[in-house]
């Protein structure tokens, strides 16, 4: 997955509104856990775009 594909399922997580309209604390963990995927992710792309210019 990419950094932006991860960022959009934790975006997705925490605009869910099923169930009574609010956040359960579940959706916030998962979300927290997509949206360190999604930094690591970028981290990961930025540093092959430098790699692959420097080439």
């Amino acid at each position: 997955m990419t950094a932006e594909e991860y960022r959009r399922r934790a975006e997705r997580l925490l605009t869910d509104k099923r169930g009574f309209g609010q956040l359960q604390d579940h959706q916030v963990r998962e979300a927290d856990v997509w949206a360190r995927l999604a930094i690591s992710a970028a981290i990961s792309e930025s540093t092959q775009a430098v790699r692959d210019a420097d080439q």
